[in-house]
């Protein structure tokens, strides 16, 4: 991704502004792809400004260093990620046409960016208390949106009972453990039945076992 963020050769028009903001992207994109694919910690600075194409000192001008970009580089894709499958889902005619589409949504988006998605699964344990931290925040947000999933779905049908408590805890703890899972097999069939089995998840969550199946 940072190939298509890099700044014109030569001469431009581009304030301060806008090329900080460019190179913060591209370090962005830097640290995913680095530590997706090395680890958290074989990840050095250097590592991150070669791929970047960003000098250390414009690094440090961003972040203090590099597990302040790591965590910065971990709010916005979690940030990104939520927000675009919310929007997704709220084009839906119906809460089960919004699981669905969600639900494509998500495997979609890992299948799209594994690398990235990986860094932001596994190497949040690196960083300790602080890793821990910003993952409890990012649960909570897909909580939230489980939550009021059930709202919404309890408001066409007010029959159906609430989920019971830690429901939402559940349903998203189970589909990141789906789409790990995907990612760690990587192929076309873990990804088809990641799919399928994160849709019954959230569904089972919703309705319960007695209406899953229907």
């Amino acid at each position: 991704m940072t190939e298509h963020r890099k700044l014109p050769k030569g001469p431009h028009n581009l304030s301060r502004d806008e090329v900080a903001g460019t190179q913060r992207a591209r370090l962005i994109d830097a640290v995913l792809e680095n530590t997706g694919k090395r680890g958290y910690v074989a990840t050095t600075v250097g590592h991150i400004t070669a791929t970047a194409g960003v000098s250390r000192t414009s690094f440090y001008e961003q972040f203090t260093g590099k597990q302040d970009a790591f965590l910065a580089a971990y709010r916005e894709i979690t940030t990104e990620f939520i927000t675009q499958g919310v929007a997704v889902g709220a084009e839906a005619a119906t809460p089960l046409d919004a699981v669905s589409a969600c639900c494509d949504f998500l495997v979609d988006y890992v299948h799209r960016r594994p690398i990235a998605v990986r860094a932001v699964l596994l190497e949040i344990y690196a960083l300790g208390d602080a890793g821990l931290e910003v993952r409890e925040n990012t649960l909570r947000a897909g909580e939230a949106v489980f939550d009021r999933t059930a709202r919404w779905l309890r408001a066409t049908d007010p029959a159906l009972p609430s989920p019971p408590p830690f429901t939402a805890r559940t349903v998203v703890a189970a589909t990141i453990e789906l789409i790990t899972q995907a990612i760690w097999i990587g192929t076309e069939d873990a990804y088809g039945q990641a799919r399928e089995a994160v849709r019954y998840t959230w569904l089972l969550g919703l309705f319960g076992h007695r209406s899953v199946d229907a």
